[in-house]
């Protein structure tokens, strides 16, 4: 019985033997740590110009490679670049023949100057000089606007401190109302006439309206420029 056990050891031996070297290293592997495809790609994304206020930022991590036995060579390939990503493709070579190719991303982000939240505010909050600063935020492909443009606009949602306000998340705040009774200031050649009015149309700051003057049967349009107040120039004009 111990006979024919050794003997049949020494069978099994022999068959790996006659196993070729080559195909037995098939069975062996090696890995390529992620970060080393990351290493090579840095010096590529230096080299990328990017146009205004923008920044690269890796997209995603690279996984470890497992590949085969063998020699492996990593080859550096030129940047694609488009608006939004920068990929830097890495051939990956074992003994000397194409095994795959790995694509570093970088995500293109881009920053602008745009009006912000100074502090927490509620919906329905009319704003003010004080509400608003300009900061440079990541673009989010909103519109910006300058805090000028926002005062005296009254916000449609909640919007926390530091975070941007467009002109789509406010509403003019309507400070004359058609049908009211209005002061209309009307500057005649350095002369300030006033005159009690009835405004035909609504307005916030800043805006045009129309105001009606019932003693002199005259239709005429002002400038808002503060609660129930409306102001224009009718230089060589009277009431």
């Amino acid at each position: 019985m111990m006979r024919s056990f050794v003997a049949a050891v020494l069978l099994g031996l022999a068959c790996f033997a006659c196993v070729p070297a080559a195909l037995r290293a098939q069975t062996l592997t090696q890995v390529v740590p992620g970060r080393r495809f990351e290493e090579l790609a840095a010096p590529a994304i230096k080299a990328v110009h990017l146009s205004g206020d923008a920044k690269l930022v890796q997209a995603y991590q690279i996984p470890d490679q497992t590949v085969g036995a063998g020699r492996v060579r990593l080859l550096v390939q030129s940047a694609i670049v488009t608006p939004s990503y920068v990929n830097v493709p890495i051939q990956v070579d074992l003994d000397g023949r194409f095994l795959r190719q790995i694509f570093v991303g970088y995500k293109v982000v881009r920053y602008v100057q745009t009006a912000v939240a100074t502090h927490d505010l509620l919906p329905g909050a009319v704003l003010t000089a004080s509400d608003l600063r300009m900061a440079r935020v990541i673009y989010s492909g909103q519109w910006t606007n300058g805090a000028v443009v926002l005062v005296g606009r009254r916000l449609i949602a909640a919007v926390r401190a530091g975070s941007p306000i467009t002109i789509e998340s406010t509403t003019i705040n309507q400070i004359v109302k058609a049908g009211n009774t209005v002061t209309l200031i009307v500057d005649d050649n350095g002369v300030a006439v006033v005159a009690d009015v009835v405004a035909r149309s609504s307005g916030g700051l800043g805006e045009h309206v129309s105001v009606y003057n019932p003693q002199t049967n005259t239709t005429l349009t002002g400038t808002v420029v503060g609660p129930d107040r409306v102001e224009l120039n009718l230089s060589g004009e009277t009431l």
